[in-house]
């Protein structure tokens, strides 16, 4: 890195010391080319108590006792920076171990901006927000949000550092190496002695930093603890690799807008789908989060509000197990948002002895999508001349199977041929009865480019609903929500959306056989082990002629499609339809 008498180099550091163990080198050549170099401590480093109870040999540490320990880390700091040239320095005052909260509280963001503005770097240096410690991922985060308003030719150059960067990378995989010479390594532990107060502890975090100091000039994209993967205009969604424990979860997420910086708080145990999403400074509720995690076992999905009240969008969400106080996963920053476009949508509406109401089903559906394929299996009413007329609509498709086959299987026919002949980007399925209103379609496209993989609609079962029809889904409904950990609102619902991954993965899925009504559970069981993004849109519940039409056992047909999800789960193979089991 070459270094000349015109760059500014403007250095953030939680706490004092934290300067030279990140950027010794750094500042030693600029001062050498005869760059600007300034220094902003965050903390007087106070809260330390490891270090306090080491040098001073007390138990506690009072009140008194951390205003003369700052005093005595600011003396160190200053010392340091005499040594190593024309340096000049900031104390903020900041908590110690309260950075992130004064990011929203005391306005750290202006703070910043202003002197960005007065002070002019060429480059900023601050720690990476993957570091576990959370003073330095506040700091992170603090950087990039400061950074974020100023215009490309305006905005200084960001390397980050990382002192702490606990299982999410290792320094050599930052692309920027500054190596020190034995001169510099004998220097750099001189000036590391005068942090008497930091000893022993400093000497550990010395020795990753005595050789070579490590700097990245890119964002970090997170990790297995928190990666994000999608952004829409309502959700912002992020994997993880977090197990199920009793231990508590605590997501801490900050939003930035034109009124500043909000932080909002959320905590989840794996017995937890939900939880509101406050802010700890004002005491108001900000949204809802969820967590998607069915099982104990790793993986699962954290969906978060991309706007909270007041205009403010999400910019990045860390996460902790409490108790503790080292982060599990530093701050991770949300994707942009998608484009708002709706996908290209294909109904698949699977068709038997319904004459009186598939062509409306259809006719109406093909209002509201770009493509209809209706499957007429085997009826042996008028349903083919109903369908016949509404194929008269271009966009519209009819598949005829000579004799009866199962719902399961038409649906599946559908599918295939509007993943083979369609470019679509949603595929839907639903009901030819009129049970499921096309005019709910815009809502499934809209929950797709908010970032849903596996969409249901779920019905909230109020007003006349049949016995037999409330019998059937209420036993599999609570069975299925207790096995899921609540998380699947209604698994009969057979109006459904599936990207264009997802429903490829469902025909393609050796579980997924053809059937009668077992097939929809076995669909379900796919998407929850191939654990695609779930979204669920609420639609109304619909019974015409008390469900006459269907031809549902709620007694026989539970027990099938109850004891089809246990062996799915089981993860035992099933043998196909009409083989010997």
């Amino acid at each position: 890195m070459k270094l000349t008498s015109a760059d500014r180099i403007l250095i953030l550091a939680p706490h004092p010391d934290d300067e030279l163990l990140s950027s010794y080198k750094l500042m030693r050549d600029a001062c050498a080319a005869g760059a600007a170099v300034k220094v902003v401590f965050l903390t007087d480093g106070e809260r330390n108590h490891l270090a306090h109870m080491r040098a001073k040999k007390k138990l506690f540490i009072t009140s008194a006792g951390m205003r003369k320990y700052a005093l005595e880390r600011r003396a160190e700091a200053a010392a340091v920076l005499k040594r190593l040239g024309p340096v000049e320095s900031e104390f903020w005052e900041v908590p110690d171990s309260g950075v992130t909260a004064a990011l929203a509280k005391a306005g750290l963001a202006n703070r910043l901006s202003l002197l960005l503005k007065a002070f002019s770097p060429t480059l900023l240096v601050a720690p990476s927000l993957g570091e576990t410690h959370p003073d330095h991922n506040a700091a992170a985060a603090l950087a990039e949000i400061a950074l974020a308003p100023l215009p490309e030719n305006l905005r200084p150059g960001l390397l980050r550092y990382s002192l702490h960067p606990g299982r999410r990378f290792h320094h050599e995989e930052f692309p920027v190496r500054l190596g020190l010479g034995a001169a510099e390594r004998k220097e750099k532990k001189i000036l590391a002695g005068l942090y008497r107060s930091q000893f022993p502890g400093i000497s550990r975090l010395l020795n990753g930093s005595i050789y070579a100091e490590y700097f990245s000039n890119t964002a970090d994209a997170g990790g297995p603890r928190l990666t994000p993967v999608h952004t829409g205009k309502n959700s912002a969604w992020f994997r993880t690799d977090l197990r199920g424990s009793l231990a508590r979860l605590e997501f801490t997420a900050l939003y930035y807008g034109a009124g500043g910086c909000v932080r909002a708080v959320f905590r989840l145990n794996w017995r937890k789908g939900g939880a509101e999403l406050r802010d700890p400074d004002s005491g108001k509720t900000a949204g809802t989060a969820r967590f998607q995690k069915f099982f104990r076992g790793p993986g699962g999905y954290i969906v978060l509000p991309h706007e909270i009240p007041g205009g403010s969008k999400l910019f990045c969400v860390k996460v902790a197990h409490k108790p503790g106080y080292f982060d599990t996963a530093g701050f991770v920053k949300a994707l942009p948002e998608t484009a708002s476009k709706a996908p290209v949508t294909c109904v698949v509406i699977p068709c038997y002895n319904i004459a009186e109401f598939c062509g409306q089903a259809v006719a109406g559906a093909a209002v509201y999508a770009d493509h209809v394929i209706a499957v007429d299996d085997g009826s042996t009413d008028s349903t083919a001349a109903s369908l016949a007329e509404a194929s008269k609509f271009d966009n519209v498709r009819v598949i005829t199977f000579p004799e009866n086959r199962g719902k399961g299987a038409a649906l599946l026919a559908g599918m295939r041929a509007a993943l083979k002949e369609t470019d679509c980007g949603l595929l839907l399925t639903m009901d030819g009865d009129m049970q499921h209103r096309p005019a709910d379609i815009p809502a499934f496209q809209a929950a797709c480019r908010d970032g849903g993989e596996f969409i249901i609609g779920y019905r909230g079962f109020s007003g006349k609903v049949p016995f037999r029809s409330r019998l059937g889904n209420n036993i599999i409904n609570s069975f299925v929500r207790q096995f899921l950990n609540r998380a699947l609102i209604d698994s009969q619902s057979g109006f459904r959306g599936f990207s264009r991954a997802c429903a490829a993965a469902m025909v393609k899925s050796e579980n997924v056989r053809e059937g009668r009504y077992e097939t929809e559970i076995d669909i379900i069981s796919a998407a929850i082990k191939g654990n695609w993004r779930l979204a669920q849109v609420e639609i109304p519940t619909i019974y015409i002629g008390g469900n006459k039409k269907s031809s549902f056992k709620p007694v026989a047909d539970s027990f099938l499609i109850t004891k089809t999800f246990l062996i799915n789960m089981s993860g035992l193979r099933r043998s196909p339809r009409g083989s010997a089991d």
